[in-house]
């Protein structure tokens, strides 16, 4: 068994996967297969294995559920995770005497944020509020929130309408280490730099939560997100920095490592239990006990034990992108770096081998998760990573020391200059990141994945032996392979995105001869908030929402962006999608007056030099069988029915998208013009009642309408006489409140399919 424990961890993952993945299964059959050529005697184990993980894993499924019912209801509960105070919310997780719930509240006042400031983990507290199920996944390929809460056993959002009432009630250890753990938060925001406060709770605590959101967006987008995650480097040092103190203080070897065995586990819990903490910390734990007594231990047989361990405990983080890094990296580094590392003599080209390897090796598991990856990453990762873990952890650790013993003018005069550096080097990075220096591949599918696995493998395995050029030139056709994967799909595709109470269209055509983005989307604000309401974490449709749809389909640039007017619902989004994507062209209403949204977008435009026009009627461009026409733009002062209305025929139907024209808009559309059959229209003003008229229904005569809305909407859009009367004439409807993101996709220009992501209520 010795060296082989990692066929048991495997058969674990893919029993847990197997579970809602039928590619887990294939792959979990050719594991057997190549057993029973191979290595019968681990035939069995393997199957016991797998079969023992999946019905542990259909177990707790089962036993997944919740007991409460949506609505107005009162419950006790115990804080169970550090609460969260941004602007004017409050959030934190409650365990009551059933389940776990997220618990959200909005405060009142400044008195009361001030106040509610002191709530700490393991306070018992009497809450009152509305239980809402979460949100489901309504865009495809995006953070699926809800999957991600269940996989924590939550399923429910508390949104508090009174203030909790909490009192301090456990006195677990667990509970003690926790609080102290959120102590430690507070007093780095206190003592420490501004400049250091983000940096020092997440390499300390595994807490980002000070660290400023575009910062955060920063690192992910540098491929540098693992630096702030505390993993196998913070407790090898950590670890290695306590045990050489104990040592120097007269501590015996043996009690030293007895002490290190008891600290780990402290240390999983004080920085927050993530997947790469839990393997690095059993791990440890490992080579502490093997060194202990003085056992020989295989470093394979050490993770794949950290790996059976994890998903004993909880079969929901191989789930996690940081369970699954976490452990890629470390067996792809304890397998081959070895062997790779004899090749090299030069500590700069071991370490340059080192992070190759590291990349190509989880290179699948990026493009699964976030479809691009950073041109610079590799050389930013060369550099950053050493300086993190030579210079900013150790001294981090030595301010936090010097501040527990109070040593307060050492700590400034090491402290100042830090701060400047880190300060620096975050400039740099928010500079490097609005470079936008990404290679966009899209999203791939699970059996993409497991074959992109397979190809790293084999390059790996081509290295190992010395192949270094057959290597790379099968790494550069993968590559180049999948990056012009996406202009190879013969589909074609029109999307109405839910962006909530707003509009967002994408046409693609098949191989991205052309892709047309309608409105962004946007999400309003009303009134200047005060300054204690602001937040840090702000959420933007066109970079939270669009920008990523358009990621995970591959798309690196716009044909054509058209705004039909300047409501900030429809061009909302714009701004982060200018300075997030290549734009060939911007097209405009004709108003006569710009809103101030639209003046800014313009701004940014002509800063990024891209054409800007008004539409005018009659434009119209054809792109293979595809046409678009603009068949109405009002110059008037109303930014409603001065939208842009474009005719397109695609995909084998004739559609109508009307913006957000009203009434007076339709009768001028209608006026002295007959419109072309149409099969699909897009409902103007989101079906307000101000919009599709009798006659204009009886005139276009759609066979499916579109209504993009906002789910329980403040406008009480769309109106059910509008409703009445496209059912009346037999039109089918889909509403992006109800279904979520609405595609019809289709080849050759021939009628296709139509899906949502939700089949409504």
């Amino acid at each position: 068994m010795k060296g082989n424990l990692w066929v048991l961890a495997l058969s674990s993952l893919l029993g847990v996967f197997s579970v809602d993945s039928y590619y887990a299964v294939s792959v979990s059959s050719i594991l057997l297969i190549w057993l029973w050529k191979g290595k019968r005697g681990l035939l069995l184990l393997a199957t016991l294995t797998f079969l023992l993980s999946f019905s542990y894993t259909v177990f707790t499924n089962s036993t997944n559920i919740t007991s409460l019912k949506e609505g107005e209801v009162a419950l006790n509960g115990k804080i169970s995770s550090l609460p969260q105070v941004d602007g004017d919310s409050l959030s934190f997780e409650a365990s009551t005497m059933n389940e776990n719930v997220k618990v959200q509240y909005y405060l009142s006042s400044e008195v009361e944020k001030n106040d509610l400031r002191n709530l700490k983990v393991g306070h018992w507290c009497r809450l009152s509020g509305t239980l809402k199920s979460p949100s489901p996944l309504r865009i495809p390929s995006l953070f699926n929130y809800e999957r991600y809460l269940y996989h924590k056993k939550i399923h429910w959002i508390y949104e508090l309408n009174e203030k909790p009432t909490c009192l301090p009630h456990s006195k677990s250890l667990i509970v003690k280490i926790q609080q102290y753990r959120q102590k430690v938060v507070s007093d780095i925001t206190v003592v420490f730099p501004i400049q250091l406060q983000g940096l020092a709770a997440s390499l300390l605590v595994g807490d980002r939560s000070l660290l400023p959101p575009d910062v955060t967006d920063a690192y992910q987008e540098l491929g540098l997100s693992h630096v702030l995650a505390v993993s196998g480097l913070h407790v090898g040092v950590i670890g290695g920095l306590f045990f050489w103190l104990m040592i120097r203080i007269g501590v015996t070897r043996e009690k030293a490592y007895s002490t290190l065995f008891i600290f780990f586990p402290f240390y999983l819990v004080f920085t927050g239990g993530a997947p790469s903490v839990v393997r690095a910390s059993l791990m440890a734990m490992t080579v502490v006990f093997s060194m202990r007594f003085q056992l020989k231990l295989n470093p394979l047989d050490g993770i794949a034990a950290a790996c059976l361990i994890t998903l004993f405990v909880n079969p929901y983080y191989a789930y996690h992108i940081g369970f699954q890094l976490s452990f890629l990296i470390a067996f792809a580094l304890i397998v081959s770096s070895h062997t790779i590392l004899q090749r090299y003599q030069h500590p700069f080209t071991k370490l340059l081998a080192l992070s190759i390897l590291a990349q190509v090796i989880s290179f699948p598991l990026v493009i699964y998760h976030f479809h691009q990856i950073s041109f610079i990453s590799l050389g930013l990762n060369l550099i950053y990573v050493p300086f993190i873990s030579i210079i900013v952890l150790p001294a981090l650790l030595l301010l936090f020391l010097l501040r527990a013993l109070s040593v307060s003018i050492l700590f400034t005069v090491l402290s100042e200059p830090l701060a400047t550096l880190i300060a620096s080097i975050h400039r740099l990075f928010l500079f490097l990141s609005e470079l936008n220096m990404n290679i966009v591949f899209g999203a791939i599918s699970e059996g993409m994945l497991i074959i992109s696995f397979g190809i790293c493998f084999f390059v790996v395995l081509l290295w190992e032996r010395g192949l270094l050029m057959k290597a790379s030139v099968i790494w550069s056709l993968y590559c180049g392979g999948l990056y012009i994967a996406p202009y190879l799909n013969p589909n074609g595709e029109v999307t109405f995105i839910d962006v909530g109470q707003g509009d967002s269209i994408l046409i693609m055509l098949p191989f991205q001869q052309q892709v047309i983005l309608i409105d962004t989307g946007g999400k309003p604000s009303f009134g200047k908030e005060e300054m204690w309401r602001q937040r840090e974490s702000t959420f933007d449709i066109g970079g939270d929402v669009i920008l990523p749809f358009l990621k995970s389909k591959g798309i690196r640039e716009l044909d054509l962006l058209l705004l039909t007017h300047g409501d900030f619902d429809h061009v909302g989004g714009a701004k982060e999608i200018l300075e997030g994507i290549s734009i060939k062209r911007l097209l405009l209403d004709q108003g006569i007056e710009q809103t101030e949204v639209e003046a800014n977008v313009i701004q940014i435009a002509r800063t990024k030099s891209v054409p800007v026009s008004n539409a005018k009627v009659g434009q119209s461009w054809s792109v293979g069988k595809a046409n678009f026409t603009v068949v109405q733009a009002l110059q008037t002062k109303e930014e409603n029915d001065g939208s842009i209305v474009l005719h397109a025929n695609v995909g084998g139907y004739s559609w109508l998208l009307m913006g957000d024209v009203e009434a007076e808009g339709e009768r001028q559309l209608l006026a002295g013009r007959s419109l072309p059959k149409i099969d699909v229209v897009k409902v103007g003003h989101h079906g307000s009642a101000t919009s599709s008229s009798s006659e204009f229904i009886d005139r276009a005569t759609p066979d499916i309408a579109i209504i993009s809305v906002g789910e329980d909407n403040r406008y009480g859009h769309p109106d059910a006489d509008v409703l009445e009367r496209y059912q009346e004439n037999g039109v089918s409807i889909l509403r992006t409140d109800l279904n979520g993101t609405i595609r019809y996709t289709y080849r050759s220009n021939k009628k296709g399919s139509w899906s949502v992501m939700l089949n409504g209520k």
